[in-house]
């Protein structure tokens, strides 16, 4: 009798959106009742009237929001629906609270591959993995500490976030996402190829992403239709990487220029081509100037002799006054 009549109590509160601060008060008094501690069907609609609850309270903008929050997942039955439904309207209204606490038990479990499908979980996950893996480049240590905060089925469910990842400009992001998807083997051999050629391009630090780079592109020289498919995917960045040609390490910048104007020369071309073309007018560049280090490129061409008279002489006459 005591489960049926707080069960309906439930209902009758959340039908008249009844969400004073003192109903908060006597509605956690009878969630700590000794007999309806373990009432699946009281704490079902218990949970519902306190989701529209804390949905009322920040829509009133009162300060007893996030604590109240939290005291209503304190006191119940730690449902893994109830807690992420609870953390998605703390990241909607407000954003600056730990929503760790409501969902981490649903990460760490198998069903976290169904959450993860969630954008603010999504971005909660990233939020949490980046500071720890910023700068491990060995993928065993990578795949132990993301693992110590999701499980492993989230991130295959985020794949294509991460997938996406390694082709944003945002340098911090597409090093993340490289990292996470080799060390759960996510990777495909073209996506890796494009994100180790753009990490040489992009100025890179000495370390093991640095060495795989180096070794991929001795082996992509050799093999014609790898070399065409990386290319292929190079000219479709906007804009196109070249960070390199900026970098105030003149001995690092050369070294690294070298190697990459002998594996793939082709690419060399195609960026003063691009820079010329975009000087002169030519072709579509709807993101403005694609080859930033444009002028800096051609100062370095020019001495090393890399380029073919035709695109000399057309940069020159740019650049005369």
């Amino acid at each position: 009798m005591l489960s049926h009549m707080a069960t309906d109590y439930m209902l009758h509160l959340k039908s008249k959106k009844d969400f004073d601060q003192q109903t908060f008060r006597y509605v956690q008094f009878l969630s700590d009742w000794p007999e309806l501690r373990e009432d699946a069907f009281f704490h079902t609609k218990r949970e519902v009237y306190l989701l529209d609850y804390v949905k009322d309270c920040y829509s009133k903008q009162l300060k007893t929001c996030r604590a109240q929050a939290k005291e209503s997942w304190d006191i119940g039955r730690k449902n893994l629906d109830n807690g992420t439904l609870l953390a998605e309207v703390l990241s909607i209204y407000d954003p600056k609270a730990d929503i760790s606490p409501y969902i981490s038990l649903a990460l760490k479990d198998d069903v976290a591959k169904f959450y993860c499908r969630k954008d603010f979980i999504q971005g909660w996950v990233l939020n949490s993995i980046a500071p720890k893996i910023i700068s491990v480049e060995d993928s065993a240590e990578v795949s132990q500490i993301v693992t110590g905060i999701v499980n492993p089925y989230c991130i295959e469910t985020m794949k294509p976030l991460f997938e996406r990842g390694i082709l944003s400009s945002n340098q911090e992001l597409k090093n993340i996402s490289y990292r996470i998807l080799k060390a759960f083997k996510f990777i495909s051999s073209s996506d890796e190829d494009l994100y180790l050629t753009t990490y040489l391009l992009d100025g890179p630090s000495v370390g093991k992403t640095f060495n795989l780079a180096w070794s991929m592109l001795r082996q992509i020289s050799q093999d014609f239709e790898r070399r065409k498919s990386l290319l292929s995917r190079l000219a479709k960045l906007d804009p196109l990487p070249d960070a390199l040609f900026d970098s105030g390490n003149i001995l690092k910048r050369d070294t690294v220029a070298n190697f990459l104007f002998q594996h793939i020369p082709e690419y060399i071309s195609f960026y003063a081509e691009t820079c010329v073309n975009y000087r002169l007018g030519k072709g579509d560049f709807p993101k403005g100037n694609p080859t930033l280090y444009c002028d800096k490129f051609f100062e370095m061409a020019k001495k090393k002799n890399w380029l073919s008279q035709e695109v000399t002489v057309k940069y020159s006459s740019i650049r005369k006054p």
